[in-house]
Order: C-alpha cells, then structure tokens, then sequence
C-alpha cells in the first residue's frame, strides 16, 4: 500500500554493520551475494532501495523472494534456492539472518 511505501521510505534503515559488510563482499569477485527474504517482491524492492541503496540492489548475485518459492521460512528453501542459482553447495554459504524462523531455514539448508 501506498502507507507502507510511505513508512518504509521514512523509517527503514539497515541494522548495523550490514552496508559494511555487503560492500566488502560485493568487492570481492569470489564472494556471490543474496538476498532471501519470505515477504513479496513489491514489498522488498522498496526496502532494499530504501535501506541497501538501488545500486548495491542491482549488484545482487541473486535475489528470491516469498513470490519465488512454494514454501518459506523456516522451510529451507529459500536458502537452497538461492545456493542452486548461484550453483555454490548451501554448507559453503554465510547467512546473517534477524529472526529465528531464518535461523532455522537458514540451518535447515546446511
């Protein structure tokens, strides 16, 4: 909804240390970089824009959302998804995640 969007544009921010590290692994052509979020794409494109930055967006190696898988967190997989598109074996993946449910699907994918 537009209220959303609106709240979103105002009050989301990324957590701490997260633009940090992103942009150290997106600078590094050996590190592929993702994005696995549960919630729909019109939701999460406006706030990747809004807390990652359009440009750090577009840089994405991979990118699945709720939309994109038939089950979501904790299911893992989001997770093995994202690995399989990237073709790197899930056990050789570093996750950070905000909430348990991602924490689990996180662990589940190995």
């Amino acid at each position: 909804t537009d209220l959303y969007k609106e709240l979103i544009a105002e009050k989301a921010m990324a957590r701490p240390g997260v633009l940090e590290l992103m942009d150290q692994a997106l600078a590094d052509p050996m590190i592929k970089v993702g994005v696995c979020s549960a919630s729909t794409k019109e939701a999460v494109t406006k706030v990747l824009d809004v807390t990652l930055g359009e440009e750090r967006r577009n840089k994405l190696d991979v990118c699945i959302l709720g939309d994109d898988v038939a089950k979501l967190k904790p299911d893992p997989l989001i997770y093995t998804t994202a690995a399989e598109r990237i073709n790197i074996d899930p056990s050789r993946c570093v996750v950070v995640e905000d909430s348990i449910v991602g924490l689990k699907a996180a662990k589940g994918a190995g």
